[in-house]
């Protein structure tokens, strides 16, 4: 029997990866089941003839805490429809699965971690650790998360913890659309050289430090832009600053874009600076190496394992890692990668791209999550 439980918080928050493990699943032939615990699960941009969705009618706020309602509610449709895998994104909803499969031998739990900040509490590492003996496996995204799920929950034996990184579609961010027509896209002046970011205006995005970084590189490179694509609640603030460091009129915020409308958001850019402080990988950075963009980042927590994957070819380079919140370091990097000629940033996302396709593609991803499938099947 391969019927497959997979937890979402609500249809709302759909995302792509998720939708390319359970196609990838459907072709192997499982038989996937997504349960949301709120929202209507006839909104899943993801259900369809071979995947099913189902709800437990939860609202959002019902979900804030422990909800036993939710576990019994769980623990029937467990039974019921005989699942053997259940797969939680989620902490909450990997409490909730665990709680409900008290007793129940049979059933195989797995977590996927994406961030460094999931055990934060001594509450969320108790709440793990009185689940642990149905936890078969716990996928991290990064060498980075795993080693932090080692350090925050010793008590998960090393053998269940394994990594595979985000993959992304590298048909997706291969378009036809000009530079120029990316630009006209987004609002902005369609001349000019432009760094360009695609994220949440969060604090952990680090926004600030790249405004300041790019401070100084309009003082040697007045002509150059920047180019702030996303939302957040960070965003007047953000130009705020932007107006008080006297560079507003170089920098444009485009608000944010639909994940299908990203790829040519990508197409606008020359360069993609990424300065967060924390991430479990960095898909968008990924995406952007996809878009075959040179990139400059940081070198926290999952990005070093996109950059240490990369086979060096004499000089060149996929771009540049710096250390997070050194405005000094991201403006020299900055600086270099803008003083580099079209065919160089070209050559560099070039190979940018086919470092993707070899790592990090969704491939690649769905091979491997599948394959954690099978060995708990036949375990």
């Amino acid at each position: 029997m391969k019927k497959i439980l997979y937890l979402l918080d609500d249809p709302s928050k759909d995302k792509h990866v998720h939708k390319y493990v359970l196609n990838g699943l459907v072709a192997a032939g499982f038989e996937p089941t997504i349960l949301y615990f709120y929202g209507d699960p006839k909104n899943s941009v993801m259900a369809g003839p071979k995947i099913k969705a189902l709800g437990l009618g939860l609202g959002k706020k019902d979900f804030r805490g422990l909800n036993l309602k939710a576990i019994l509610a769980l623990r029937q449709i467990i039974k019921s429809h005989g699942f053997k895998i259940i797969h939680s994104q989620r902490h909450r909803a990997l409490v909730h699965s665990g709680l409900s499969t008290l007793g129940m031998k049979d059933v195989n739990l797995i977590y996927t971690v994406r961030a460094t900040n999931v055990l934060r509490n001594v509450n969320r590492r108790l709440a793990i650790r009185l689940i642990k003996k149905n936890l078969k496996r716990v996928i991290c995204v990064s060498h980075a998360v795993k080693e932090y799920v080692r350090e925050k929950a010793r008590f998960i034996p090393e053998k269940k913890i394994t990594v595979i990184h985000n993959g992304v579609s590298l048909k997706k961010f291969c378009i036809k659309a000009t530079q120029r027509e990316a630009r006209s896209f987004l609002g902005i002046p369609e001349n000019g050289f432009y760094f360009g970011i695609v994220a949440r205006l969060k604090k952990a995005k680090c926004h600030d430090i790249l405004l300041r970084a790019f401070r100084e590189v309009i003082r040697m490179y007045p002509e150059t832009r920047l180019a702030i694509v996303g939302d957040g609640p960070l965003e007047n603030g953000l130009k705020v600053l932007s107006d008080e460091l006297g560079i507003s009129q170089k920098v444009f915020f485009t608000g944010r874009v639909e994940y299908d409308e990203v790829p040519i958001a990508m197409k606008a850019f020359d360069c993609f600076v990424h300065p967060s402080f924390r991430e479990g990988l960095g898909v968008s950075i990924l995406e952007a190496m996809a878009s075959s963009l040179p990139v400059i980042t940081t070198n926290a927590d999952g990005i070093r394992d996109i950059f240490e994957l990369f086979e060096e070819k004499g000089e060149w380079r996929i771009g540049e890692m710096v250390s997070p919140k050194n405005v000094h370091e991201l403006s020299r990097a900055m600086l270099e990668y803008r003083g580099l000629s079209e065919d160089e940033l070209k050559r560099m996302g070039k190979m940018a791209r086919e470092h993707v396709k070899r790592h990090f593609s969704k491939e690649l991803m769905v091979e491997k999550t599948v394959s954690v499938y099978r060995d708990l099947l036949h375990a």
